[in-house]
């Protein structure tokens, strides 16, 4: 989802939807903090490195008080390779890693585009709650705006207030 709104594919306006959302206070973002790993490059005639100081912005706004990060321990990683072997269409142990997140937190939908690796496994993983996890593309509800995070150059998401820390 990130590396969507980043990179300015199609669908970031939904992504942005989402963050909007959120930075209003209607929801919160639970994330891996593999994230903070992928989120290393984005594209421009070819994948090319995010610059240091975008890093650290990054990181900051991973950090904001809507983004919940959810820490990769023994538990999540364990759980991400038995989903990995129940699951055969699931063969990335990132993606792996990410439903195991939200399996084991819980969380009320786990947006995503990969149609081949996840998006084929809705309604067949069960939270630790037991319920089914709902996976679905993220959808616009009017607050959105369009356009991608550039992380490359200032954008409005990544100005930090005075105090430094990402709202």
């Amino acid at each position: 989802m990130w590396l969507r709104l980043i990179n300015g594919e199609d669908g970031a306006d939904r992504c942005q939807s989402v963050l909007d959302r959120a930075k209003a206070g209607h929801l919160m973002i639970w994330t891996s903090s593999l994230t903070l790993a992928e989120v290393y490059k984005f594209k421009c005639d070819g994948p090319k490195a995010l610059a240091a100081d975008q890093d650290r912005l990054f990181e900051q706004y991973i950090e904001s008080d809507f983004v919940v990060e959810v820490q990769v321990d023994h538990a999540i990683a364990t759980l991400a390779r038995r989903l990995c072997r129940e699951h055969p269409p699931l063969k990335k142990p990132n993606d792996g890693i990410h439903l195991a997140s939200a399996v084991l937190s819980n969380v009320d939908q786990f947006h995503t585009f990969d149609a081949d690796d996840l998006l084929v496994l809705a309604g067949k993983v069960n939270r630790a709650d037991g319920a089914i996890l709902t996976m679905c593309e993220p959808e616009v509800a009017g607050y959105g705006q369009t356009g991608a995070l550039d992380l490359r150059a200032p954008h409005p998401l990544f100005a930090p207030p005075a105090s430094g820390r990402m709202e």
